[in-house]
This record gives structure tokens, C-alpha cells and sequence, in this order.
């Protein structure tokens, strides 16, 4: 059975619809990787208090499936409230026919959400790079979310 495992970063954890937002994803495809870059509200994490940089790099990628948040909600079933999470035991790298010259014990299956898109990706790590300049003021530091329509 599949379990989503919460990723502690060095702010803590990741958590909640307006905790990572997403400015670029760049597909490197000579060097297998994925680049995702934004800010994370530092008001919802344990280890700042304003919005910090973040590089996100997904190394040796096999595989990226992307949705919109809210469409994401009615295809998956997930409690974790973790923006950033490794799913143990996933069904989707479980299913994908991996080329056989390949270790499929090496791959992880991550789960990035973002304020508006939800990532899964198939990768064989991840490095995190977050800025630790809280002096840093972001044009995001007067941000707030649009009011829900009734």
C-alpha cells in the first residue's frame, strides 16, 4: 500500500496550498534533469518568517506527471497535507515498464504540490537548495491568496 512519507527540509516541513510557489521548471534533457525554482512562504514553515528562494533539482528523471491542483484533488486521494513528500511502495513506479538496463530499486517516486500544479516525478534523487538570507525581501512579501468565491 502506498504511503506518503512528509520530505523535512532545512526550514522544516513543507506544507499547505500557499507554502511553494512555482516561478520556472526548466527540462534539462542532456542532463536528465528537472529544475524547479520559486519561493516558499516562510510563514508556513517552522525556520523563517518571509518568503525564501528555493532550487529544486531532480536528478536522473524517468518520468513527470503534471496536473492542475484542484483537478489533481478529484484524480488522486491523498491526506498527507505535505507539499513536499516521497511515496513508499508507489503503485505508479510499481507499474512503469522500466528498460530493463536499468536499477528500478534506485528510482524514488516524489510528490511536489505547488500553489496551483501537483508534480510526481520518478527520479533517482533530489537536491533542495533554499536560501537562508532572511533579509531577503521577495516582490511575494505583501502576497495574499485570492479570496474563494462563494
Amino acid at each position: 500500500m502506498e504511503q506518503t512519507i512528509p520530505i523535512e527540509t532545512s526550514v522544516g516541513m513543507l506544507s499547505g496550498r500557499d507554502c511553494i510557489h512555482l516561478d520556472t521548471v526548466i527540462q534539462d534533457t542532456s542532463k536528465n534533469t528537472m529544475v524547479f525554482a520559486g519561493d516558499i512562504n516562510g510563514k508556513l514553515v517552522a525556520k523563517a518568517i518571509d518568503w525564501i528562494p528555493y532550487k529544486l533539482t531532480f536528478i536522473r528523471v524517468l518520468a513527470c506527471f503534471f496536473c492542475e491542483l484542484d483537478t489533481y484533488g478529484n484524480l488522486v486521494k491523498t491526506t498527507s497535507g505535505s507539499s513536499f513528500a516521497k511515496i513508499e511502495n508507489s503503485e505508479w513506479l510499481e507499474s512503469l515498464p522500466i528498460r530493463r538496463d536499468y536499477d528500478r530499486n534506485a528510482y524514488k517516486h516524489y510528490r511536489l504540490f505547488t500553489y496551483d500544479d501537483v508534480y510526481d516525478i520518478i527520479a533517482i534523487d533530489y537536491e533542495l537548495d533554499i536560501s537562508r538570507d532572511h533579509n531577503h525581501r521577495h516582490p511575494r512579501a505583501n502576497f495574499s491568496p485570492p479570496a474563494k468565491k462563494r
